[in-house]
């Protein structure tokens, strides 16, 4: 039985990721609209969605944590999205990261800022002094008011400048 199982929140369920779920990660990273702001752009090979599913999956044998599916309590079995904590190696120190992307015909409705506020709420529960870091680009702003809303405070000394974008840094725990 791992720690963190599902969880639900006004709207939504939060459940581990299945191997079971590459399909619904293929739809959804592969959709350009969802990637808008990533530098990587859209998952372009199917057979990533797979290896991501298995590596996401097994997250939750290993770590007792990871990323949830995302679906509407009014929809459930139909996964809208993806997002939660993971442990991560960043800038040479294990983090917990924050992740959400959500396919765009659920935008608007609030759903990062319940999955954020989920996978906060978690990670205080963790009593680790493991920081929680999220990042992205400068030019993401609602991906940044997000995170503001879920209480993560923005690092400016640990922005990154890469050639083509600039990487911009909220936490919980650095302080």
């Amino acid at each position: 039985m791992t720690r963190l199982q599902a969880t639900n929140t006004e709207s939504l369920i939060l459940r581990p990721v299945l191997e079971a779920d590459a399909d619904a990660i293929w739809r959804i990273h592969s959709d350009p609209k969802t990637n808008k702001y990533n530098p990587s752009g859209p998952m372009v090979d199917p057979q990533r969605a797979h290896v991501q599913a298995r590596e996401w999956a097994a997250d939750w044998s290993s770590h007792q944590i990871g990323y949830w599916a995302v679906e509407e309590r009014a929809h459930p079995g139909h996964v809208v999205g993806f997002g939660g904590i993971h442990i991560a190696e960043w800038r040479g120190s294990h983090v917990y990261n924050l992740y959400y992307r959500l396919a765009p015909s659920v935008w608007g409705r609030g759903y990062a800022t319940q999955i954020i506020d989920a996978a906060v709420g978690e990670w205080r529960k963790l009593s680790t002094d493991i920081p929680l870091i999220a990042y992205t680009t400068a030019d993401n702003l609602p991906s940044q008011r997000t995170a503001e809303k879920g209480g993560l405070r923005r690092h400016f000394e640990l922005d990154a400048v890469h050639d083509t974008y600039t990487d911009v840094v909220f936490a919980l725990g650095l302080d």
